[in-house]
């Protein structure tokens, strides 16, 4: 038989035995079923029907059980009374009319006629549901396409605006020439100083508009421009340094095998320029070992030096206090760097912080919003669980206006924030938030052996893994994690009594019962322009489950 042959066989087969000749079959079982979980209603699937058609010229045994199989039968339908005839009809002929055929053998009178009336009638319904789903798809996908656009040419904007302004510059940098002497041609130091002052503030907009892009997660664009503009060699120093910070944070937030090195590059852009706190931050990020390297020593010592001359140790003995909760790996590095740097600079070296703040005390954030006019640590651990984005915004700027203010209460706040949560802690300081949507029934179910899945007889999900997922997400940057699962999802779990408490607590959401998560967890991947963590293929979704 061909593949043809075999799938309108298999069609007419009931898909139960189909899945009961499968449990024996385990490789083919694997093949047919990527991107789909194994089970009789999964058997219905033209994709999962037509991967097992070309199968079964392969497996003989399988085919010969399944030639075995008796075809679906449908159900009998009742016939309708006929009527009794009365003395004046007369049957109806082979030549008659359909006229005089109705009083005598009608469709009622014929079963076969019915029955074919009735699959038809199904068939006409079964196209009305794919209408009806084809437009649902047609109109995601027109809103899709509408998003893209838009994001399209917001970057060719910002592109064109970045392109224009740089132009300017130049030429503005190069004034026409005027007929005048020699000896006017030499500008004065004093209107070398004024220019370079000039072109450097107008050239500062740049790195703020990079950081805009990067904190809207385009990052791409952000290492496209940013390379680009690091080519021009008239660049100011100012500007560049900038640049390079934004260049080596995007590497450092992807994770880029490169990162510390342009980290590094940048710590030295920044030396040049003469911004301390930004060249800090930038050779922070390049430690990504427990020890310090020779090159970030001697950056470090370069570091030291600037903030000596410029009167500045205090405020940096400051910003390395302040890492201790944000970045611990990264202080217990600086800490010994900064051991090995001398006695000269023991000074810088924090102290255990006397000030404690318990889970409850009160704290009054410095900012206009009253929802975060008076704290706690708890509180903010809290709205950090059950995703209050508004309030974890407010509270962001709060912590960061009472680093300055008063660092001490505002490192004691971090300390008790990162002794009840380390997830939550991070989300409250990290330079920036990114949301991510989570396949909430796809990540508690997941089993690390698929055929595994085959032979057990009850289907478990782990509530300990989603929360597990969850938690690795917070502390990476990702914040709101939207769950979305199955309304079925809480008869599959073990752990029922948290399960519950977690849907109670809106940190997973529900659909509503007899319908999938797939269409909501596409749609608010792409209303939040983040990504989807799922291992789901989404076959039946086509072009809306892709990007």
């Amino acid at each position: 038989m061909t593949a043809e042959e075999w799938r309108e066989k298999l069609a007419s087969l009931p898909s139960k035995e189909i899945h009961r000749l499968l449990k024996n079959e385990p490789d083919v079982t694997a093949k047919i079923s990527t991107g789909f979980r194994p089970g009789a209603e999964t058997l219905k699937n033209p994709i999962v029907l037509k991967r097992l058609a070309e199968a079964l010229p392969k497996n003989p045994k399988l085919a010969e059980a399944l030639v075995g199989l008796e075809p679906t039968r449908p159900e009998p339908t009742p016939l309708e009374p006929t009527p009794p005839r009365s003395s004046a009809t007369l049957p109806c002929t082979k030549g008659g009319s359909a006229e005089q055929g109705t009083s005598g053998a009608g469709v009622g009178s014929y079963p076969k006629l019915q029955l074919k009336l009735k699959e038809q009638r199904a068939a006409l319904k079964e196209k009305d549901t794919q209408l009806a789903q084809q437009a649902v798809q047609l109109a995601l996908l027109e809103k899709e396409r509408t998003a893209t656009l838009a994001e399209r040419d917001s970057e060719r904007l910002a592109r064109e605006a970045i392109s224009a302004k740089l132009e300017r510059e130049r030429r503005r940098k190069m004034p026409e020439p005027v007929p005048v002497s020699p000896a006017r041609l030499e500008p004065t130091p004093a209107t070398s100083r004024v220019v370079g002052a000039t072109i450097t503030e107008q050239a500062g907009w740049v790195p703020d508009a990079l950081t805009r892009l990067l904190v809207r997660g385009h990052d791409a664009t952000v290492l496209t421009l940013s390379r680009e503009l690091l080519t021009d060699d008239t660049l100011p120093v100012m500007a560049r340094a900038g640049i390079q910070g934004v260049y080596a944070f995007a590497l450092d937030s992807l994770g880029a095998p490169e990162a510390p090195e342009q980290c590094r590059a940048a710590t030295d852009t920044f030396l040049s320029a003469g911004q301390l706190l930004e060249a800090a931050e930038a050779l922070r990020r390049s430690f990504t070992k427990n020890t310090p390297r020779a090159a970030e020593r001697a950056l470090l010592q370069r570091l030291l030096a600037l903030a000596e001359r410029r009167g500045e140790l205090e405020t940096l003995g400051q910003w390395v206090a302040s890492q201790r909760n944000t970045h611990p790996s990264a202080f217990a590095c600086l800490c010994k760097a900064l051991e090995s740097a001398g006695k000269k600079y023991a000074g810088l070296l924090p102290t255990a912080s006397t000030t404690k703040l318990a889970p409850d005390a009160t704290v009054a954030l410095p900012t206009s919003a009253k929802s975060v006019a008076s704290v706690t640590a708890r509180q903010l651990v809290t709205a950090v669980d059950v995703g209050e984005s508004a309030l974890i915004a407010q509270a962001r700027t709060g912590i960061t206006a009472l680093r300055t203010g008063n660092p001490s209460l505002a490192e004691a706040l971090l300390e008790a924030i990162g002794a009840l949560s380390a997830p939550a802690l991070t989300t409250l300081t990290a330079a920036r938030l990114r949301p991510v949507i989570v396949d909430a029934s796809n990540v508690a179910r997941h089993i690390a052996d698929p055929l595994a899945a085959l032979v057990a007889k009850k289907q478990t999900a782990s509530v300990a893994q989603l929360l597990q997922l969850r938690e690795f997400l917070l502390s990476h940057g990702f914040f709101p994690v939207l769950c979305i699962a199955d309304a079925n999802l809480r008869h599959l779990v073990s752990e029922k009594a948290l399960y519950a408490s977690l849907v109670e607590k809106q940190i997973i959401r529900e659909t509503l019962p007899g319908t999938s998560a797939d269409e909501l967890l596409l749609t608010e991947a792409h209303a939040h322009n983040a990504p989807l963590i799922t291992n789901d293929r989404f076959a039946d979704w086509g072009k809306q489950a892709e990007g």
